[in-house]
């Protein structure tokens, strides 16, 4: 008996030394703790001071997981949910990607993300060319950027830590037609460059300042037209350590995007001065909440005031001597107060985590429509208690708020991080007992931690 217990507890100790390794979080964690896309442009609970997904805000986070590996998988498309009785499909290039860094030093790191774009460019390609295109020339087709990557690099620098990234992707497409009569060709590309730059310092006495930007240039070509975005984004967050038990979490963030479409060289024949159109897109948001922590159990939430503007300015065409009939602006504002991030998680066994959140949005439209001097003004207002994440296959028309579940598991180095669905405890288990093909888990992070 007694030898029994000394093999026991010599296993239990390797075995927790295993557990020891992993670093568990990623997307599906912060969607299981109520996270998300409204103000951060990407799912997350703004509360939560320490987890990998900050990677894709912070390019500094790296340097706190070096060694170390992650895939995002969406949650394809759930069926017979209550929420909307309909599946919802999320799988494919936009919702599913990957990163991987390595410690080169105890100070350097060097990693790269795949298939991960924040950026505007398939919106500028896709939306604001058609809308100056006329005449003769007709329809004109852009490839979407399928394929965008970043490198970036992190230093440990004593106790703060720096990053830098530099992201790039682009399609294109070239058709010829070669005849007897004639021969035809055209030229169709997207592309995106990104840069972005982070800190996470120290203050003193535990608390943390964590301060980001990101520089985004589109652009977009097909035949004779053109269109050219900017997006511009910064946040800042910090953590002010009040007792052994709770952080107090302020935040901002601020996102602007402009972009112009512009016809370079006007058709054979056609005189009269072509269409104007510019779009624009503003958001922002600040919230204060806080981190509790035990040693079985810890919660991150707060309150928020968030709001996202997008305005369109058109100009129809201009007859050769005539007079330009002026600019019609459009502008949709979306603001909410309060907005609510809840989250909380504990560990049932040293493998084995529990997760649940809430999200609520309440909020107000304003619809504006202004035409050109002389014309008649027009506005409306409607509330929107918005609850919706568009990720995950989770409550996508649900206006009664966002309640969501979690499990995260740990075996060595690794780990999976994964939402439940909503009807998996109501009907059984997609794997076992589910007689319509629900899925288990809706979205699902894994990891490895490959360091020692």
């Amino acid at each position: 008996m007694k030898r029994f217990a000394i093999v026991a507890c010599l296993l239990v100790a390797g075995v927790a030394s295993l557990f020891g390794q992993a670093k568990p979080g990623g997307i599906a964690r912060e969607l299981a703790m109520g996270g998300s896309n409204a103000g951060t442009m990407i799912i997350l609970n703004p509360f939560i001071m320490e987890d990998p997904s900050l990677m894709l805000v912070n390019p500094a986070y790296q340097s706190a997981y070096s060694d170390y590996a992650w895939a995002n998988v969406g949650g394809g498309g759930l069926t017979g949910l209550s929420s909307t009785g309909a599946p919802i499909g999320d799988d494919g290039y936009g919702k599913q990607f990957a990163g991987v860094a390595f410690g080169l030093t105890n100070e350097w790191s060097i990693g790269a993300t795949l298939s991960y774009d924040p950026s505007a460019v398939n919106l500028v390609n896709s939306s604001l060319i058609p809308a100056i295109v006329q005449g003769p020339r007709g329809a004109q087709g852009i490839p979407r950027v399928a394929n965008v990557w970043e490198v970036v690099l992190s230093n440990r620098m004593g106790s703060m830590d720096w990053g830098v990234g530099v992201m790039y992707g682009n399609s294109n497409t070239d058709n010829a037609s070669t005849s007897a009569a004639a021969n035809t060709s055209s030229e169709a590309s997207s592309s995106l460059w990104g840069f972005r730059a982070g800190l996470v310092a120290p203050f003193g006495s535990g608390n943390t300042l964590d301060v980001s930007g990101a520089l985004r240039l589109d652009k977009a070509t097909t035949g004779k037209y053109s269109a050219s975005g900017t997006e511009f984004q910064v946040s800042a967050r910090a953590k002010f350590n009040v007792s052994s038990k709770f952080n107090f979490v302020p935040y901002g963030q601020f996102l602007t995007v402009s972009a112009e479409p512009k016809e370079d060289e006007r058709p054979n024949g056609v005189t009269s001065s072509p269409a104007t159109f510019k779009a624009s897109i503003t958001t922002y948001a600040v919230g204060a909440g806080g981190e509790y922590h035990t040693q079985a159990f810890y919660f991150a939430g707060g309150i928020s005031w968030q709001t996202l503007r997008v305005k369109n300015e058109t100009s129809p065409p201009t007859p050769a001597g005539g007079t330009n009939p002026g600019t019609t602006t459009n502008t949709t504002t979306y603001s909410a107060i309060p907005v609510l991030n809840l989250g909380g998680e504990w560990w049932f066994l040293d493998w084995l985590a529990g997760r649940s959140g809430y999200y609520r949005s309440l909020g107000k439209l304003n619809f504006k429509n202004e035409p050109p001097t002389g014309g008649t003004t027009t506005e409306s207002n409607t509330s929107f208690p918005n609850s919706l994440v568009f990720i995950g296959g989770l409550s996508g028309a649900n206006f009664d708020g966002l309640v969501t579940m979690g499990l995260g598991f740990k075996l060595g180095g690794a780990c999976i991080d994964a939402t439940v669905s909503e009807e998996a405890l109501r009907r059984g288990l997609g794997l076992i007992g589910a007689s319509d093909n629900i899925n288990t888990f809706g979205y699902i992070t894994a990891s490895y931690a490959f360091g020692e």
